[in-house]
């Protein structure tokens, strides 16, 4: 029996103009009236998703989100913090002489505004560029007093460019961060710990819900750890081979209302169960 699904954004629940589809709202809000908690599990800040959440009307009492990657999980209506890890200073004062040696630019993110250290030289971030309502400031890893948390690191550049430089990263830089693509042209870094697998199972202890209860529906690499994890995997249709590799159900594409389709699959099962 699924008791909660957990959603990937960009690539599954939004179409490539970052639209919900009709479909999938009102197959959401069917999962809900069938006693299926619905989470939107994504590597944004809440700030990114709160117009999301509202439209889909999860912002309940009892709604949650796990934002960057499983790093962070907040209650939905007030932005309760039920649970938070993330980088030190010194975390991104590795991390940013690390990636500037290779090339590529660093963004450093925490609940209130992303911060931009001073790039290679032409090379700058284009994560600025990408469509989300928070602010950025110029500031480097030394400007922070110790104890201040940054909940992930994003590396955003040109493809080919990107790739280069990670090819060119040190192994204790893998060793210290886990590292995945969103994007072709997007790393996230996140604390060694972090993913959105150990998200969803930390929001399980926390509702009483197992992960074999679960199902997720993702895309792209950095859904992995969570679709390995839960009870019920699917993947999108346009998701990475990878995704499919590791689905039990693939589902429309994202522009096709995948996520409705496989809401709807879900609660069939359940009601064979």
């Amino acid at each position: 029996m699924i008791k909660l699904i957990a959603l990937d954004l960009d690539g599954t629940l939004l179409t490539g103009e970052k639209k919900i589809t009709e479909e999938n709202k009102k197959a959401i809000q069917l999962a809900k009236e069938n006693g299926i908690k619905v989470v939107l599990c994504t590597g944004r800040p809440i700030v990114s998703i709160v117009h999301l959440l509202e439209e889909l009307d999860l912002m309940g009492d009892d709604d949650y989100a796990v934002n960057f990657n499983g790093g962070l999980i907040q209650k939905t209506k007030h932005g309760e913090i039920v649970y938070e890890t993330g980088h030190t200073v010194e975390d991104m004062k590795y991390c940013h002489e690390e990636v500037t040696k290779v090339g590529l630019p660093l963004v450093m993110i925490d609940t209130v505004r992303a911060y931009e250290p001073t790039p290679p030289k032409g090379r700058p971030s284009i994560y600025n560029t990408l469509p989300h309502p928070i602010t950025f400031e110029q500031k480097n890893p030394e400007d922070f007093e110790e104890g201040h948390i940054f909940n992930k690191a994003v590396l955003c550049i040109a493809q080919d460019i990107l790739d280069e430089g990670i090819a060119k990263l040190p192994k204790e830089f893998f060793e210290r961060f886990n590292c995945m693509k969103s994007r072709t042209f997007l790393l996230e870094v996140v604390p060694k710990h972090v993913s959105k697998g150990n998200g969803l199972k930390m929001l399980g202890e926390i509702l009483g819900i197992s992960l074999d209860e679960m199902a997720a529906c993702g895309d792209e690499e950095n859904d992995l750890p969570m679709l390995t994890v839960v009870g019920y995997p699917v993947a999108m249709g346009n998701g990475s081979k990878e995704v499919k590799d590791v689905a039990k159900y693939v589902t429309a594409t994202n522009e096709d209302s995948g996520v409705a389709k496989a809401i709807y699959h879900i609660i069939e099962m359940n009601k064979q169960a």
